[in-house]
């Protein structure tokens, strides 16, 4: 999970510098997006499989980030609307 977490953040950090250089594109900033909203589900889920039945508790936050991720998935959109753009 650190990992995937690590690379998101690296990722998100270099599509910042290109913006404030003006060198970045629409097509990598709604790259980045998807990316890290699938997988900071994905991390979501493993995070409430590890907790087991604690993954559904209000003592941890797991299901709170859960929802609030699904929220923003369909908020923003499907990932298959990402790859169109």
């Amino acid at each position: 999970m650190l990992t995937e977490i690590s690379i998101g953040l690296q990722a998100c950090l270099r599509v910042t510098r290109l913006v404030d250089e003006k060198r970045s594109s629409p097509q990598q900033i709604s790259l980045i997006k998807r990316n890290s909203c699938g997988k900071a589900l994905e991390i979501a889920r493993k995070a409430r499989d590890i907790l087991g039945g604690n993954g559904i508790v209000d003592e941890y936050h797991v299901m709170r980030h859960m929802c609030n991720l699904e929220t923003v998935n369909t908020y923003e959109g499907k990932p298959l609307i990402y790859v169109f753009v």
